[in-house]
């Protein structure tokens, strides 16, 4: 798929468990993490064989 998925505003735990927030963006395209203070260079991201993406998170 070549996508970088970030999950963020977890709530609940255990079984309940989940993320509120999802960002898709495509290996090549910077990603920001604010909680972090960084920008992710994703240009060197490599895929993998027979992945099938997610249903949801």
């Amino acid at each position: 798929m070549a996508q970088c998925v970030l999950l963020t505003d977890p709530a609940y735990s255990g079984e309940e468990a989940d993320y509120r927030c999802q960002h898709i963006s495509k290996f090549g395209e910077s990603v920001s993490l604010p909680m972090l203070g960084i920008e992710l260079d994703t240009s060197e991201f490599g895929t993998l064989p027979n992945v099938k993406p997610h249903r949801r998170p």
